[in-house]
């Protein structure tokens, strides 16, 4: 089979991490793979990168003018079209697309038109909602009959003007309508769920396969680098990661979780304002995109604490589980469901003092207790091969269904000749 995965990223932050991953595994079993992407590190072989940052500007300008995301980059879409004219792919898998580089109705109608099987991974919730990649914290469920004013100005672009969410949703619903050949993967029950109770679930299967993680490379580490560095080998570290550090990411609650355990250090993985003020028991590492850096970081720690209160999988708990770290986190959305209490603790209250009992809890049972739990949950669930082998299941599923539509259609064709 020929695969053409679509992502904003190639290569960096964890969709792009997963898309190039996949593209790796599928060529390993036999398949070709092709990427198409708007950002990334360098540019390999069987990658296309899609407009430039003038374009992505300009595309930005605007979704905030006008209200519409995914409308702009006509220019850059008809390019990428004739690159799936050259390719010729049996799949077109569709990842994260708001990214302001594609415009998703040129991309979609051309998908239906030439009957291209395509498969959609939902890492949020965009594909069925007007314009929202999360809602569950403003909650709004408006697009479970359609999306009208948006209150959510949280996780997605605002716009100055306008307000289409409206128009988004019904687009969408319009043009993922015209797609004979469609599957949906959510990367976690929950939001499999959800996505069973939008419009998505008329046109298409959708089943559940959870993100991965490079099992070899996120492993338990012996490596007391990063507690020789910062003056802790005998000390509790509480991690948390996040690529930028501000109030949405939960930096005033580690604030406070640094001042509920002053014997403990706090290590913030992530981009931190110079001028922050912050107690000395917290120290800071800049982001790192290297698997094996972040491996070692996870595994020099007690605990991660994930205080999102809105994740479609969480990426950075299954890879500390990978490394033999338990996690605290917040009962909430796909959280609840990768954080089970042989790896961690879930916050039942969602309030941080519930976070502070679990930290607690962990600092008491000591991390040596859910090591090898953490680590044979995450090789059960979070494996790259068998999660490949259900995305080529799906993709099998799909060529099967169009061969089988044009076999009929063939064999109607002759019955009409015959009459």
């Amino acid at each position: 089979m020929k695969i053409l995965q679509i992502n904003v990223v190639e290569g960096i932050l964890s969709t792009g991490r997963t898309t190039r991953e996949l593209a790796s595994q599928l060529k390993r079993m036999g398949h070709k793979s092709y990427i198409a992407y708007s950002r990334g590190l360098i540019k390999l072989p069987g990658t296309y990168c899609i407009g430039n940052q003038t374009d992505r500007k300009i595309h930005a300008l605007g979704s905030r003018l006008l209200g519409l995301q995914g409308y702009f980059s006509h220019l850059p879409t008809y390019h990428l079209l004739r690159y799936i004219r050259k390719v010729k792919p049996d799949i077109v898998h569709l990842r994260n697309l708001h990214g302001n580089f594609l415009n998703l109705n040129m991309l979609l109608k051309y998908l239906g038109k030439r009957d291209i099987p395509t498969v959609i991974t939902l890492h949020d919730c965009w594909y069925f909602t007007g314009r929202c990649t999360h809602y569950t914290v403003n909650k709004c469920y408006q697009w479970q009959t359609c999306c009208l004013k948006c209150p959510n100005s949280r996780n997605t672009m605002p716009s100055w003007f306008f307000d289409k969410s409206k128009k988004m949703y019904l687009d969408k619903k319009k043009y993922f309508s015209k797609i004979k050949y469609l599957a949906v993967v959510g990367v976690s029950d929950w939001i499999t769920r959800e996505a069973r109770r939008s419009y998505l679930a008329e046109y298409a299967t959708i089943n559940r396969i959870y993100n991965w993680v490079d099992l070899n490379s996120f492993t338990p580490r012996e490596d007391s680098y990063i507690r020789t560095v910062f003056k802790a080998e005998d000390t509790f570290i509480i991690l948390g990661v996040a690529a930028i550090w501000g109030q949405e990411k939960g930096l005033l609650e580690f604030i406070t979780i640094a001042e509920r355990f002053p014997d403990c250090l706090v290590l913030l993985v992530g981009t931190l304002d110079k001028d922050m003020v912050l107690p000395d028991n917290i120290k800071s590492i800049p982001l790192t995109l290297n698997p094996i850096a972040l491996s070692r970081i996870y595994s020099a720690s007690d605990v991660l604490v994930s205080l999102s209160m809105e994740e479609s999988f969480g990426k950075i708990i299954a890879e500390a589980c990978a490394c033999g770290t338990p996690v605290v986190a917040y009962n909430s959305t796909a959280s609840a469901e990768l954080v089970t209490p042989e790896c961690g603790y879930t916050a039942i209250t969602n309030t941080l003092e519930d976070i502070c009992n679990g930290i607690h809890k962990v600092k008491q049972c000591k991390k040596e207790s859910y090591t090898n739990n953490c680590r044979q949950y995450a090789i059960k669930n979070f494996n790259l091969i068998e999660c490949t082998k259900e995305y080529i299941k799906i993709y099998e599923a799909l060529l099967y269904k169009k061969t089988a539509g044009s076999l009929k259609t063939v064999t109607n064709s002759k019955k009409s000749h015959i009459l």
